[in-house]
């Protein structure tokens, strides 16, 4: 009983510590060394006018983003914000595994509660650690959705992202709040293409006298129109299924990088709104009639096939990493599934190959290049899923 207390006391003073701490150079490398061998460059998407190099930091910035792939998204965010601080869920910070990549402000669901048999009013607030974190002018980042869902639209938001800009609003803090979007032209692939879509700050409805309950939904209302504009927000399922094709077959076929997935997809997404709102007659017009591209061709499933061939001698991580992936629950969650698998991998395996390097050199060299010369196969523009 007694250890049990200890190690709950622990665990909390561990969040606590996160919960006041700006996201750490460790877990910033961590993260982006996972998402760029995973995913490669995560292309961002700035629609906001602004020279964000030379905005940065200046005054505090609330960060909503949608809520696509697990807790793959965090990383998809720092490419955009890398000192961004999150509010996560205190079952992604309660293993030291999990710990070594994955920091935030833990918000402790009343699921949570009887799940680890915690103490809520053990841990503070996401709302108050929130908004003290933007208090002290860092970078907050959060997923209004609460949870991913790979959809075809947001889940409905939740209100604590309006009710942190209204309470610092309310101080006269100088807030600002940035939408983000998330893109993936295929979640659960090795090497798809990962996007990240930054909108233009949100213009936060003045209270006017107002109650504040009326105010915040208000705010609240303002934040989820801004952030369906520059996320995945389709009618429905078959609409969803067919830009996503058109904008990976746009994205493949466009050279250089006037056009990525994520600008396509916005771009179609919004010619099937217009032409939606027009009419059934031009519903059915261009916008909608070239139907969904085919699958892959079979030359580019070769290829694929050559790519992870050529990475041989990372062979352990990946079947590590896909076996993990087997294990998920949902097609949102298998990328992170094989991230842990591979990441656990790649501690026992890379050791071993320093071991190899110095009885069999030539053999781990040419194994070294081979699996970059695979992981660039991979990437290229018309074969990346």
């Amino acid at each position: 009983m007694n250890d049990s207390v200890m190690s709950s006391k622990a665990e909390r003073s561990e969040a606590s510590q996160q919960a006041d701490s700006t996201m750490r150079w460790g877990h910033r490398f961590i993260n982006a060394a996972m998402r760029t061998l995973y995913f490669g460059r995560i292309r961002v998407l700035d629609l906001s006018d602004e020279d964000s190099a030379g905005s940065a930091n200046q005054r505090p910035r609330l960060i909503i983003s949608s809520h696509r792939n697990g807790a793959i998204d965090g990383h998809q965010v720092l490419a955009a914000f890398p000192r961004a601080q999150f509010l996560v869920s205190i079952q992604l910070i309660r293993s030291w595994f999990l710990r070594l990549f994955i920091a935030g402000i833990p918000v402790v669901r009343p699921k949570d509660v009887e799940r680890y048999n915690l103490d809520p009013a053990s841990v503070a607030s996401p709302v108050e650690a929130g908004t003290a974190h933007l208090r002290r002018g860092g970078d907050l980042g959060i997923f209004p959705e609460a949870s991913s869902e790979w959809g075809h639209r947001p889940q409905p938001y939740k209100s604590g992202a309006a009710r942190i800009a209204c309470t610092l609003l309310e101080e006269g803090i100088d807030l600002e709040v940035i939408p983000v979007g998330l893109f993936y032209s295929t979640p659960d692939r090795f090497r798809s293409r990962a996007e990240v879509v930054r909108g233009k700050p949100i213009m936060i409805p003045d209270r006017n006298g107002q109650d504040r309950s009326v105010w915040e939904a208000e705010v609240a209302s303002a934040l989820g129109s801004a952030l369906d504009e520059v996320s995945v927000n389709c009618p429905d399922e078959e609409t969803f299924e067919r830009i996503q094709a058109k904008a990976l077959k746009v994205a493949r076929r466009t050279p250089g990088a006037s056009v990525t997935f994520a600008k396509a997809f916005l771009d179609l997404q919004r010619d099937t709104s217009t032409a939606a709102a027009d009419g059934p007659a031009a519903a059915d017009g261009p916008a909608a009639a070239d139907g969904p591209p085919a699958a892959a061709s079979p030359a580019i499933t070769v290829l694929r096939w050559v790519g992870l061939a050529l990475m041989w001698l990372f062979a352990p991580v990946l079947g590590a990493a896909a076996f993990a992936g087997s294990r998920a629950d949902g097609r949102n969650t298998v990328t992170f599934f094989r991230l842990l698998g591979g990441f656990a991998a790649v501690m026992v395996w890379v050791p071993v190959l320093i071991v190899a390097a110095f009885f069999w050199p030539l053999v781990i060299g040419i194994g070294l290049v081979s699996a970059v010369g695979g992981w660039l196969l991979l990437g290229l523009r018309r074969v990346r899923l």
